[in-house]
């Protein structure tokens, strides 16, 4: 954008805001005006039927104590009575009834109009009792109590009427400040952008001059500029000639990065291939592992010797294991997703050789009767369920239950392993997945961290959902 019509667009801003705050200001001044006619049509001839109410009730009182509870038992006084019962309801319900009116048709939805409608209802409620009641100590207390409900009524409308006059008030005040030092604001932005719009604009055709000579030169050409001067486009000028340094300093960086950019790649490409070693080895590795607890298991006490050897060799795959798997988060080995893998033959796989090995677990299985495909490398999709299945036996050590489950479902292939371990509370459920973050005294952290690699590399979806001492369940989805 060129300098005129930034300045331009200064000028277009400040109309802008100026727009923009005739609007605000008519708003405001509509909502204040709207907030008067609130006390005008609602508060003010609501307070006049609640004191009319008041009178009216007095009147009724008055009456039903001289005629309907005193001991007269003349036929006038029997006349009056019905009069006292019949007439000063039907006028006191009238004047309800126009309160009712006035809350419903002005801003029903305002907090204070709401609170003196509920009190209006208990108030009419109270009424009514009172006119059944046919005791004179029924109708002493119904009485007291109505009055004070009127009272508080009539207070609250009070309060109302005075709040809201107060309230237009004060926002007619800021309103006047606000209008004021907006518009002093306005003006001064306005003038401001004036003067700059002269003295930037000026010189601007020498300036355009200068740059079209070298147009067609190169870095080294830079523009003259007087020393002493300080306008804007001299600034510009000297901007642009440290810019011109900026960029030949730049290319010679840029000349360096790429060389060393060169070396980068070669070293990713070394890492890569030994993150493929690594993650070759890794597989056999645990089961190597898993065969070794197994001879363990079936080697006789008696044979010491032999068990010795085979802690050792199992400790030292172990070391290894951890070895591959520290490479393998810092490779982060991309996964071959042209193979299909058929998911029930993997974990039937895995499972089959878990129940042969691990004695005290309960395996239970619920496959999908057809076979689910997978578009993944089979050994790392492997992997990734390993994991799962190895922290479920290292939460149940004495024993417990795993299910493993597959099912087709929105053209989504489910996988759900569950167990009854001792599960997770709130706070380590929401780490499981993060690197490095182990609640085992010799754990790696990296487990689940690279399950969920592996998930999202294929496009899944992998949901962990546990509970202290209910157990854990782990559910994949990948896309069919």
């Amino acid at each position: 954008m060129s300098i005129r019509n930034k300045v331009m667009g200064a000028l277009l801003l400040v109309l802008s805001l100026f727009a923009i705050t005739s609007f605000y200001q008519y708003e405001r001044t509509k909502h204040s005006n709207q907030r008067l006619a609130l006390v005008n049509d609602l508060y003010l001839p609501f307070s006049r039927q609640v004191a009319q109410i008041q009178s009216n009730l007095q009147a009724l009182a008055d009456d039903m104590r001289r005629f309907y509870f005193s001991s007269q038992q003349a036929s006038e006084s029997l006349a009056l009575s019905r009069m006292a019962r019949d007439l000063y309801p039907f006028v006191i319900q009238k004047k309800f009834s126009h309160a009712v009116e006035l809350l419903d048709k002005e801003a029903p939805l305002e907090p204070g109009v709401v609170e003196l409608a509920q009190r209006l209802t208990r108030a009419r409620s109270l009424f009514v009792s009172l006119t059944n009641a046919s005791e004179k100590k029924a109708f002493e207390e119904g009485l007291l109590e109505l009055r004070n409900e009127l009272m508080a009524l009539s207070k609250k409308a009070e309060d109302e009427c005075q709040k809201t006059t107060l309230s237009v008030q004060s926002e007619a005040k800021e309103n006047l400040l606000f209008t004021t030092l907006l518009a002093v604001f306005v003006v001064g932005l306005g003038v401001v952008a004036l003067l700059m719009s002269y003295r930037v604009l000026n010189p601007l055709p020498e300036l355009i001059a200068s740059l079209k000579k070298i147009a067609d030169g190169d870095f080294h050409k830079t523009l003259k500029v007087e020393a002493g001067s300080k306008d804007e486009i001299s600034v510009l000028a000297r901007e642009y000639n440290r810019m011109l340094a900026a960029l030949r300093d730049r290319d010679k960086k840029i000349q360096h990065q790429q060389n060393e950019l060169l070396k980068s790649e070669r070293l990713a490409a070394i890492g890569e291939l030994s993150a493929e070693v690594v993650h070759e080895i890794r597989n056999p590795l645990n089961s190597i592992s898993l065969n070794i607890d197994w001879l363990d298991n079936e080697i006789r006490e008696e044979n010491n010797e032999v068990k010795e050897t085979l802690a050792a060799v199992s400790k030292e795959i172990q070391r290894l294991n951890d070895i591959t798997e520290r490479h393998l988060v810092r490779a982060r080995l991309g996964v071959e997703n042209n193979k299909m893998t058929p998911v029930n033959e993997l974990l039937h796989e895995i499972v089959s050789f878990d129940r042969d090995h691990v004695r005290h677990i309960e395996l239970k299985t619920d496959f999908w009767p057809e076979e689910l495909f997978i578009r993944g490398d089979k050994s790392r999709l492997k992997q990734a369920f390993v994991n799962v299945v190895k922290n479920a036996k290292e939460s149940m050590p004495r024993g417990g239950t795993l299910a493993v489950k597959t099912e087709m479902k929105n053209n989504t292939a489910r996988i759900l392993f569950k167990d009854s371990g001792c599960g997770m509370n709130a706070a380590v459920k929401a780490k499981s997945f993060t690197p490095f973050f182990t609640t085992k005294s010799q754990g790696t952290g990296i487990g689940l961290s690279l399950t969920k690699q592996v998930v999202e590399e294929l496009n899944g979806v992998v949901e962990c959902e546990s509970e202290v001492g209910k157990g854990t369940s782990f559910l994949f989805q990948f896309p069919i």
